[in-house]
């Protein structure tokens, strides 16, 4: 083991050590991109561990694979054995974090097959690229199945991967496609394109498939739901019932301007040096851009969505920087320049692009709910006249007690109700809530998440069930 650390570039080291850390910092970054982070996986997690948890209208269809909330669940159970310490939402983060780095590593051995400094421009691009760092200690699909579809490309790209790399290979878009089966399309592209007529490979590639599927099978199996049953459901749901359109949908076109909106000008370099790279990995280009036209024809759509192609993108783009570069200049300064001019564009379009605003997300509504799980004595949560419908959630406070939301019209029944000693509202309603004192606000600035704290217990009556948080879902459609 020893000898193979000393054989490893000790700047390719640094690089990704670099990338770890940045995904690391990313994991401890109170903020939630999506509530898909919470409520598709993070609440499932409880479930899987036994616990009490707040599930949406997916999980009552039946859409969602439980493979995913079954892998953070070992985690979350690991933090629950340290509450207050919030271990439970960290570490799941932390090694989805960890898992994010098969990705850098991938890109980096990708570029590596053509020079050392290919490789290392294209690992540290990888590293600081805003978007993959952010997304990377996301505990969502997308950037878990990007991190593994890259990891495979690196393999299986290699003519000279063993028999075992390839079965490794088969699980790992194996995993990917059942994390997010809407990149099925892209990695079948990839592995059409590059096993082509080799039965050997395809054999052993169909073997760690399998393995794959087994995997998701069986966690389907021990939550009591049949295998694959949530692909169709999803299907249907979405694109049959059209259900996914109450959230927003956009034209065939709408992920051309996100990226607009995100990169704007900076987008015209990333899309310049990718179109360079390509001419070295075509088939990877033809990867992402079947992926963003398959979600291009959703008509629900986010930018999240494609975080496969924009991966892609960009490790062409910085293989295609190297090969512009090299044209005229060889030096080690020159490279560093490079270097630097891809971590100054990473952060001028993080700083000024819309992802800008993505920085602080839902920070105070996290900051609110670990505010009310920390008071002494809780045994109820009351959501009283908040504006986001969807926003209890128990992974979030950390505690096994009721959680009940009222909104406008039901607001006269959380003032008589006893079934809650904890209340998250806005600062403007919280006078309302009288026998409460006000303990803090998730932000100083803005007020929209406070927490208010009434002494003694809790005496539940028989009309706070219709107020509990799972009615309340139900009546609002989440």
């Amino acid at each position: 083991m020893i000898a193979r650390l000393r054989t490893v570039d000790r700047a390719l080291l640094g690089i990704l050590l670099l990338a770890l850390a940045l995904r690391v910092a990313m994991a401890f970054w109170p903020t939630i991109h999506h509530a898909d982070e919470l409520w598709q996986y993070m609440e499932p997690a409880r479930r899987v561990l036994g616990l009490d948890w707040v599930h949406s209208w997916e999980a009552e269809s039946g859409t969602r694979s439980w493979m995913i909330p079954a892998f953070l669940a070992v985690p979350m159970g690991v933090g629950q054995a340290a509450p207050g310490l919030w271990l439970d939402l960290l570490l799941p983060r932390l090694l989805c974090a960890g898992i994010a780095m098969i990705g850098v590593v991938g890109v980096a051995k990708l570029g590596w097959r053509i020079s050392r400094t290919h490789g290392l421009v294209a690992a540290f691009v990888a590293a600081i690229w805003f978007e993959l760092a952010f997304f990377g200690a996301r505990t969502l699909s997308e950037p878990l199945a990007t991190a593994l579809i890259l990891g495979a490309a690196w393999l299986l790209l290699d003519p000279g991967s063993s028999r075992r790399r390839i079965v490794l290979v088969g699980l790992m878009l194996g995993l990917a496609c059942l994390a997010r089966f809407q990149y099925g399309p892209a990695i079948a592209v990839l592995a059409i394109g590059a096993v082509r007529g080799d039965f050997e490979r395809w054999k052993w590639l169909v073997a760690g498939g399998l393995g794959a599927a087994a995997i998701s099978g069986f966690s389907e199996l021990a939550m009591g739901a049949p295998p694959f049953l949530w692909i169709w459901n999803a299907v249907h749901a979405n694109l049959v019932e059209n259900r996914s359109a109450a959230y927003g949908v956009s034209p065939f076109w709408g992920f051309l301007t996100e990226y607009w909106k995100l990169w704007g000008l900076a987008g015209l370099l990333v899309i310049g040096f990718a179109a360079l790279g390509a001419r070295r990995y075509p088939l990877l280009l033809a990867v992402a851009l079947t992926n963003l036209a398959v979600h291009s024809l959703i008509p629900h759509k986010e930018y999240r969505f494609i975080l496969l192609t924009t991966a892609i993108l960009v490790a062409l783009a910085a293989i295609g920087s190297v090969d512009l570069l090299q044209r005229r200049y060889a030096s080690k300064r020159a490279v560093i320049v490079l270097c630097a001019g891809w971590l100054m564009l990473s952060g001028a379009t993080a700083a000024l692009g819309a992802q800008a605003k993505l920085w602080g997300t839902n920070t105070r509504m996290i900051m609110a709910w670990r505010s009310a799980g920390a008071q002494p004595g809780l045994c109820g949560v009351g959501v009283y006249r908040s504006r986001a419908t969807l926003m209890a959630s128990k992974a979030l406070l950390g505690h096994d007690v009721p959680i009940y939301q009222y909104d406008d019209a039901t607001a006269p029944r959380a003032l008589q109700s006893r079934a809650f000693n904890v209340a998250i509202a806005p600062r403007a309603f919280g006078g309302e809530l009288t026998g409460y004192r006000f303990a803090e606000c998730g932000s100083a600035k803005e007020r929209n998440y406070c927490v208010y704290v009434r002494e003694g217990g809790c005496t539940t009556a028989p009309g706070d069930a219709s107020d509990a948080i799972q009615p309340f879902l139900k009546r609002a459609g989440k």
